[in-house]
C-alpha cells in the first residue's frame, strides 16, 4: 500500500518575491558551475543558495556550503521570504511546454507527501542505478536543512483516470501559482485542502505501485535520513514528517508525460585504431552511413537523425559521429548478435534496452573501456540534444557522440517491476518539476496525520 498524505508546503512569501521565475531553478543535478553563477546572479533570495550553495577553498566542518544553507534557510524563515502553508493541501500542478519536432504538450500532476518503504517492500520501484558521491551531498543537505527543497518525480498507473478526476473535480477555478520559466515553460499549482479529496486520493493509492522517474537520490537519500532519525528520536511515532518525502506524482498514461533520450559523448578515442574497433563493430551491427558533403551537412544531419528515430521501432540502434568524419552512422544489432556471449548473465529486459547494448556490448566490450571509467566525467559525458552532441563532436579532435532513442515508458515500467535497474542516466523525463515552488520541512516538532 503506498501511503499518500497532504502537506502544509513551505512556499516563498509572494508579498515579498513577486517572480517566481527569478527564485526557482531546476533540480540540483541539471545545474553545472555556470549555471550555478547564474542563479546566484539572478535574485539574493535565488532556491540555489539553499539547495546547490558553492563550494569555496577555505570550506571547514563548521563553515561549508550544508552550514551557510542551514543558516541562510534560517534567515529567511525568520524575514518571512519562506512562508508555510496554513492547512495541509495537495498541490496539482501542470507544466505546459514544446518540444522540438513534437508540437506543445502539458504535463499532469499533482504534489504531495509519500510515506517511505524500502525498495524490497515493492511499494516503491526504483529504474535507474545512482551514484555514491550525489548521495552523500543530498544527505549532508537533509542533515543540516532539515528540508526538501524539490519534489521527487514519479509515475504511477492510473488507466481510467481515477485520481485526475477527482482532483479535477475540486479544482479551484484560479491556480495560486502562475508564472512562465525564463526556459518558456508555463508553471501552474492549485491547492485542494478539502479532506475528503485527500481521502479518495489516499483510498485509490491502497493497491499502486510507485515508480521513480526522476530523483532516485533523493528517494534513497530519505530512506537514509529516515533511519537516522529513527535512531536518535525512537520516541516519535509514524506521523514524524521524516518518515514522509516529497513527490510529484503523475500517471503513466498522461499525454503529456515526455521521456527524451540522453546521449553518450566520449571524451577520449578507445586504446585502438579507429580501424580495428569500427571492424569490431560491423561484426555485431548493420552499419549505413549517411554521406554529407561540405555544403550539405545541416540537410543530412536532419536526414540521419529521422533515420535514428525511424528505426528505432526494432532492434537496438544507434547512431554515431566521430570528429573529422564525413559521414554519420547508424548502428543497428544484428539478429545473430542480440543473444551474443556479450549478454551472457543479462535479464532479457535487459538485453532489450538499448542503453544496456550500447553500455555491455559496444564501450565495455568492443571499445574495451572497464566499467568503472564509465562512471568518470572525464570519460563520458551525457547530453539531452542530439544537435548538441553533434556540434560537441566538432569542437574538438578525436571525439564521438552515440546518439539515443528514447527509452519507452513501458520498458521503464517492466524494469522496475523486475526489480532491475537500468544504467544511469537511462531516461531523460522532461520537463523536470522546480526546486523551491512547493517544499516539505523536515522538522522533527513537527506532525501531522496521513
Amino acid at each position: 500500500m503506498a501511503i499518500i498524505a497532504p502537506l502544509r508546503g513551505v512556499l516563498y512569501n509572494r508579498e515579498i518575491i513577486g517572480d517566481l521565475s527569478q527564485v526557482v531553478t531546476p533540480p540540483y543535478d541539471l545545474i553545472n558551475e555556470q549555471g550555478q553563477d547564474e542563479y546566484y546572479r539572478r535574485h539574493p533570495y535565488n532556491i540555489i543558495r539553499l539547495d546547490l550553495g558553492r563550494v569555496h577553498p577555505e570550506d571547514t566542518p563548521d563553515n561549508n556550503r550544508y552550514t551557510r544553507a542551514a543558516r541562510e534557510l534560517d534567515r529567511w524563515a525568520k524575514d518571512r521570504i519562506l512562508i508555510r502553508d496554513g492547512q495541509p493541501a495537495l498541490y496539482p500542478y501542470r507544466i505546459r511546454f514544446s518540444v522540438p519536432d513534437q508540437g506543445p504538450r502539458i504535463l499532469n500532476g499533482f504534489i504531495a507527501l509519500l510515506g517511505l518503504e524500502p525498495f524490497p517492500s515493492g511499494k516503491v520501484r526504483p529504474h535507474e542505478m545512482t551514484f555514491s558521491a550525489h548521495k552523500e551531498d543530498r544527505y549532508q543537505l537533509f542533515r543540516h536543512c532539515r528540508m526538501q527543497f524539490c519534489p521527487i518525480f514519479s509515475l504511477y498507473s492510473d488507466p481510467q483516470g481515477e485520481i485526475e478526476e477527482v482532483l479535477s473535480r475540486r479544482l479551484p477555478q484560479d491556480p495560486f501559482i502562475d508564472f512562465t520559466d525564463t526556459e518558456g515553460l508555463q508553471h501552474q499549482v492549485w491547492k485542494i485542502t478539502d479532506p475528503t479529496v485527500t481521502e479518495k486520493v489516499r483510498v485509490a493509492f491502497k493497491e499502486k505501485t510507485v515508480y521513480i522517474a526522476d530523483g532516485h537520490h533523493r528517494y534513497e537519500t530519505s530512506l537514509k535520513f529516515q533511519e537516522e532519525m529513527r535512531r536518535l528520536h525512537p520516541h516519535l511515532g509514524d506521523e514524524a514528517p521524516f518518515h514522509y518525502t516529497l513527490m510529484f506524482f503523475c500517471p503513466m498514461e498522461d499525454p503529456g508525460l515526455t521521456i527524451l533520450p540522453v546521449h553518450r559523448l566520449l571524451n577520449r578515442p578507445p586504446d585502438k585504431r579507429p580501424r580495428d574497433w569500427l571492424e569490431r563493430l560491423e561484426a555485431h551491427f548493420e552499419v549505413e552511413r549517411i554521406f554529407f558533403g561540405p555544403g550539405d551537412k545541416e540537410r543530412m544531419q536532419e536526414v540521419f537523425l529521422a533515420r535514428l528515430a525511424e528505426k528505432g521501432h526494432g532492434a537496438a540502434v544507434f547512431g554515431l559521429y566521430l570528429s573529422r568524419a564525413s559521414h554519420f552512422s547508424l548502428l543497428t544489432l544484428k539478429k545473430n548478435a542480440e543473444n551474443g556471449d556479450w549478454a551472457q548473465g543479462l535479464h532479457p529486459l535487459h538485453r532489450e534496452l538499448d542503453v544496456t547494448v550500447l553500455s555491455q556490448l559496444v564501450f565495455q566490450r568492443v571499445l574495451a573501456i572497464p566499467a568503472e571509467e564509465l562512471d568518470r566525467p572525464q570519460t563520458v559525458t551525457y547530453c539531452q540534444d542530439a544537435r548538441q552532441s553533434i556540434a560537441w563532436v566538432e569542437e574538438g579532435p578525436d571525439r564521438m557522440a552515440f546518439l539515443l532513442n528514447p527509452t519507452p515508458v513501458d520498458q521503464v515500467r517492466k524494469i522496475a517491476e523486475a526489480s532491475l535497474v537500468m544504467p544511469r542516466k537511462s531516461t531523460y523525463f522532461y520537463p523536470k518539476t522546480l526546486t523551491g515552488l512547493v517544499m516539505h520541512s523536515l522538522d522533527v516538532h513537527e506532525t501531522f496525520s496521513a
